[in-house]
């Protein structure tokens, strides 16, 4: 049998020989195999072999009744797939029958149900939940520990900084001291104490109300109480003992004096009675004295920070109720809620109260220092503002402040920027106004509903939900475009295939009915299958049980809301609006039309060759730069895309000195946006430049899987050493310009303090013993002193304060009739030998003491201490007296891998020989004594960072695996699945790669990264794998795929990136890396689906196609002419 010529086809041809053996020639000589080829035919041929067993295995299998019953659950399968099919195409013909008669009613009708919902959602900010408490890891000791702690002290601290002239640099500078009278009653004015008691709820004091114990005593409105639990300071250190007198002669006739009924009247002769600090006369000298007995307690409270001998730094540290409600503060008007009295309330409370002091009751309370203070960041000047005197600061005001500073620039900046420039990349890509809205206003409204919802379902946000907003403008985008473009391309095969002398108008009711029915069970489907893979893997993130940090569940959570209106509105909206609008997309201009030269040249040289076959074109093997990357207004395309990014940059560079709204624009910044709007017009004018891309997966699919392989064992080597770093707390993370954050950063500096942690000694299993409350027996405090000193202070970086270190601090100077009885501190006097030698003859110093004994003495020692430290260090008598107490650990926010270490030493120290739950060690000794584990800024902070990192990889390996599931069963191709998920797999893994070249830290941004780019990125990999399908694995097939859904992806992926580019006007870096690391690894998720995707289903049949052992490859896209656009050549088949 002999076939002298093959028919032409357009684009495609195939040469197909009979089932026996057979040679395929153009004519010419037979060419000679060479070596390569027979290496790979003998190669294969013993693969096959070996292989060959398990084919007959597989083939009596699939012969036998197990192979029948996959046989019919396949059909069964079929024919249920096939009735899906049917209905949903039917449905789709009804809906959009219905849409595209009257598409201004639907679209009138969605506007109308988005403004009833999105009403409200620009008030989402009061959804965002600021406090520090949202942070806490679910399920960790530290969580447990600090819940324990909340219930009767407190878990949230307020700092007020202080700075004296002193503290000022040059004309401002002055010599004032912390330890002044004059500037400790100013202090004292701003705490609170009994010379301003009564003036009303600003002039009283923060903690007018010494004995509230917070949350715990404020059960009911009009109580009394003022939300602070308690308060340390230079002046309430100084409060303590200038009143102390009186309380400890107070309890000695209480305990002491028999008769006595308890009213102190011998006591209310000191004239140092009243809770304050020392007025007139040698006011200044008791002040000195007192500072010198306080000795180290004071010295963690004030600084010398130029070295001239002058305190000239200190600091106030309230802790505050958790719960506000029923306290005498100022409220504050929320919009959900009305009138609240909150933590907000609390800190705008105290600003109120600093801005309303006269000069004459607090000057430093209005104090502004023009100049900047010795302990102010030389390189951080321009960003650090203008410093008060006193300054509100600590964890609580500082997560508040960030709260607001995150929703301003989100509302303000970033999903303005987002939208205009999504709006303008479309219009680049496009060419049309009309795309934008058709684009555009679904976008709009998703927002306006998803913002809308959280505000009508009470949904918590939190300050993370800055990262939702340009991922939701890039992602409504990409199913717009892809249902807009998909419409445009069926309209124009309508068109292309109606006869010519009766050629269908565009938009006739039926031209617009089929483009649109296609379009929605072709792309319609893979749109589908994008938004429920999205769904899907953003469920993750809502998983408590994988994700212990709230934050990042409520990311989660606004992602799927905002996916799924997006999906709906996009594929009704859509459609309507594209008949509404007439739009047709638009085509360059002649004049700026480019050309890939590479598809010009070809289509002339091969009309020429059908001209001539016989002859050579003159410059038919010539390739130059242009023939390869085309040309531009008649330039090279590269150097057109260098000269419009350099020009773009440097115009961004240019207006980010100049103005606000760009002064964020870094020129790292400058330089990635100017990249991105420069590519974006490039391709956007190169319009064959895919049928080219479209042509690699089938030329180089063992160069690109190489590289590709390459690239994921470089990230792979990687990903242990850059995603496991430790969390940072650095400047970078927050909004800049924070006058409480700069504050803190110095006190953590200056103080070398700023976490504040504790752990709890339980003594209420063991009773009162020696005539105390269980937790004042003399041995448990021993034995706390013997962990504090002997072992916790010894850990680096480490303080504590306790009962002990209080009694150690308080002096006690008694005299009666100018005898001076007792000039010691607490700690020595329930410790004196005189209480074992008060009978002994020969000690007459001693005999004094048997009027009393130690057990006595040890309550008379507790009562002197005020409400105010009772409240701070032991709970509240319920009943049989103080039964547990606080000792607090301070510590510098440093590096959480050395924190971690401090951490495991400290509780290594408190665990003892073990603990049966975190509350209940045994390390002190004493039977019936238990304590907790540490709790409170540091191991919260490392259960943080653990939750986050354990979230980070818990969470992309879920989404991994729940997607390929899910894709295994939508495409019913585990093989497809398995292509899909690696391709996108992979830019997960190439992660580490840019973290490492881009200096990315990880936080709670990055740690969603991986489901973010796997919600994503799988959606251009099912465009292809959905268009491939529908065109038939093929070289031909593979070849359209690319070069039509790839344009796709790459529009939607430049609209996606522009969206995302309004991460780079916030004026947070760390932000800013986030926002260009997601950038970069869409790009990388662009390659993989459109490159690296095609080439490994082009490998795998070349592949099979070899282990079958036939003749030649699967695909020869250059000599067997399977996609040549030229003349098909004569072909002879020789049986």
């Amino acid at each position: 049998m002999v076939i002298t010529s093959i028919s032409a086809i357009s684009s495609e041809r195939f040469i197909c020989c009979p089932p026996r053996p057979c040679r395929v020639t153009d004519g010419s000589p037979d060419p000679q195999q060479d070596e390569e080829i027979l290496f790979w035919t003998w190669f294969f041929e013993r693969l096959t072999l070996a292989l060959s067993p398990i084919s007959k295995a597989r083939a009596t299998v699939m012969a036998g009744p197990l192979g029948g019953l996959v046989e019919t659950a396949g059909q069964l399968s079929d024919d249920v797939s096939d009735a899906i099919r049917i209905g949903v195409q039917r449905t789709a013909e009804l809906t959009y029958s219905a849409i595209l008669r009257t598409p201004g009613t639907v679209v009138i009708i969605l506007l109308l149900v988005s403004a009833i919902v999105g009403r409200d959602a620009l008030d989402f900010e009061q959804q965002i939940n600021g406090d520090v408490e949202i942070y806490l890891p679910d399920g960790a000791n530290s969580t447990e520990l600090l819940n324990e702690v909340r219930e009767q002290w407190s878990t949230d601290i307020v700092i007020l900084y202080i700075q004296t002239n002193n503290a000022a640099k040059g004309s401002e500078s002055g010599s004032e001291n912390i330890t002044d009278v004059e500037i400790l009653s100013q202090i004292s004015w701003i705490e609170g104490d009994d010379n301003n008691k009564g003036n009303g709820v600003l002039k009283q004091g923060l903690d007018f109300n010494k004995e509230d114990r917070g949350s715990l005593a404020c059960s009911a409105p009009d109580s009394g109480c003022d939300g602070v639990v308690w308060v340390l300071s230079p002046a309430q250190i100084i409060k303590e003992a200038n009143s102390t007198d009186y309380r400890f002669s107070c309890a000695v006739e209480k305990y002491g004096i028999p008769g006595s009924d308890g009213s102190c009247a011998i006591s209310s002769m000191n004239p140092n009675e009243g809770y304050s600090i020392p007025q007139g006369d040698g006011a200044q000298e008791r002040v000195d004295r007192y500072v010198e007995d306080a000795g180290a307690l004071i010295s963690n409270f004030v600084r010398d920070t130029n070295g001239d001998g002058i305190w000239d730094t200190g600091v106030v540290i309230m802790g505050i109720s958790f719960d506000m409600a029923n306290t005498d503060i100022t409220d504050r008007y929320d919009k959900k809620d009305g009138w609240v009295k909150d933590h907000k309330a609390f800190i705008s409370h105290a600003g109120n109260l600093l801005e309303s002091a006269t000069v004459d009751e607090c000057e430093i309370c209005t104090r502004y220092y023009e100049n900047a203070v010795w302990t102010m960041d030389p390189e951080r000047l321009d960003v650090i503002p203008q410093r008060r005197a006193v300054t509100v600061t600590g964890l609580t005001p500082v997560l508040h402040d960030v709260s607001d500073e995150i929703y301003d620039q989100l509302v303000d900046v970033m999903l303005p920027v987002s939208l205009l420039l999504v709006a303008l990349t479309m219009l680049i890509l496009h060419r049309s106004w009309k795309v934008i809205v058709i684009c555009g206003l679904p976008i709009a409204m998703s927002l306006a509903i998803t913002f809308g919802s959280t505000v009508i379902l009470d949904i918590e946000l939190t300050p993370m939900i800055i990262s939702a907003g340009p991922i939701l403008v890039g992602l409504g985008v990409d199913y717009a475009l892809h249902l807009t473009n998909r419409i445009e391309e069926n309209r124009n095969e309508i068109l292309r295939g109606s006869p010519s002398d009766a050629e269908p108008e565009p938009f006739e009711p039926l031209v617009s009915l089929t483009a649109t029915v296609r379009s929605a069970m072709t792309t319609g489907n893979a749109i589908f299958l994008s938004a429920l893979t999205t769904i899907i893997g953003f469920s993750v993130l809502t998983w408590p049980q994988l994700v212990p940090i709230r934050p990042m569940r409520t990311v989660g959570v606004t992602l799927l809301l905002g996916i799924s209106s997006t999906f709906f509105l996009s594929m009704l909206m859509v459609p309507a609006l594209i008949e509404l609008l007439r739009y047709r997309k638009g085509e360059s201009t002649d004049f700026i039309k480019a050309r890939n030269k590479d598809v010009a040249r070809r289509n002339r040289l091969q009309k020429e060759r059908a001209d001539k076959p016989e002859s050579k074109i003159p410059g038919d093997d010539v390739v130059t730069a242009n023939d390869v990357f085309g040309t531009i207004l008649g330039i090279n395309s590269v150097l057109f895309f260098i000269l419009v990014t350099s020009l773009i940059s440097g115009t961004l560079l240019f207006l980010s000195s100049r103005v606000s709204l760009f002064a964020p624009l870094t020129t790292g910044g400058s330089l990635i946006l100017g990249f991105t709007i420069a590519t974006t017009i490039t391709f956007s004018l190169i319009e064959e430049i895919w049928e080219s891309i479209g042509r690699v997966p089938l030329n180089s699919w063992i160069l690109v899987i190489l590289v590709s392989g390459i690239f994921t064992a470089v990230g792979i080597d990687w990903f242990k050493e850059e995603l496991g770093k430790d969390i940072t707390g650095a400047s970078d993370e927050v909004p800049p310009g924070l006058e409480s954050y700069e504050a803190l950063r110095e006190y953590s500096i200056v103080f070398e303090g700023g976490q504040t942690n504790m752990f709890i000694v339980d003594a209420t299993e063991r009773g009162r013993q020696n005539d105390t409350a269980p937790i004042r027996d003399l041995p448990i405090l021993d034995a706390i002193e013997v962990m504090q000193v002997m072992k916790i202070d010894n850990v680096a970086n480490t303080t504590t304060i306790s009962l002990v270190d209080i009694l150690k601090a308080v002096h006690v100077d008694l005299e009666v009739e100018n005898l001076q009885l007792y000039d010691q501190s607490l700690w020595e006097l329930i410790h004196d030998e005189c209480w074992d030698e008060s009978t002994n003859p020969v000690r007459p110093d001693c005999w004094i003491y048997s009027v009393s004994s130690r057990e006595d003495m040890v309550n008379i020692a507790f009562d002197t201490l005020s409400p105010e430290v009772r409240s701070m260090l032991m709970n509240a008598d319920q009943g049989q007296g103080e039964t547990k107490t606080l000792v607090y650990v301070n510590q510098p926010y440093i590096n959480l891998g050395v924190a971690g270490g401090l951490r495991e030493t400290i509780d290594g120290h408190l665990d003892g020989d073990g603990c049966s739950g975190p509350l209940r060690c045994y390390s002190l000794g004493i039977d019936g004594v238990a304590n907790s584990l540490l709790t409170g800024g540091l191991p919260v902070s490392l259960d943080i960072n653990k939750g986050i990192h354990d979230a980070q990889s818990d969470t992309t390996i879920a989404t991994m695996g729940i997607l390929l599931l899910a894709m295994t069963v939508l495409f019913r191709s585990p093989r497809l699945a398995l292509f899909t998920m690696t391709a996108v797999g992979v830019v997960v893994l190439w992660q580490p790669i840019l973290m490492k070249g881009g200096a990315v830290n990880v936080n709670v941004f990055t740690a969603m990264i991986g489901t973010l780019v796997f919600g994503i990125g799988v959606d251009d990999s099912i465009h292809i794998i959905d268009r491939i399908k529908e065109e038939r694995e093929s070289p031909a097939g593979i070849h359209l795929s690319v070069s039509r859904t790839g344009h796709t992806i790459f529009e939607t992926t430049a609209t996606t990136c522009a969206g995302l580019s309004a991460g780079l006007f916030v004026s947070v870096p760390g932000l800013q890396n986030f926002f260009v690391l997601m950038m970069l690894l869409l790009v990388f998720a662009l390659l993989a689906s459109s490159i690296l995707l095609p080439s490994m289903i082009v490998a795998y049949h070349s592949l099979s196609h070899a282990f079958r052992g036939s003749v030649g490859t699967w695909q020869d896209f250059h000599e067997s002419g399977s996609l040549g656009e030229s003349s098909v050549m004569d072909a002879v088949v020789i049986d």
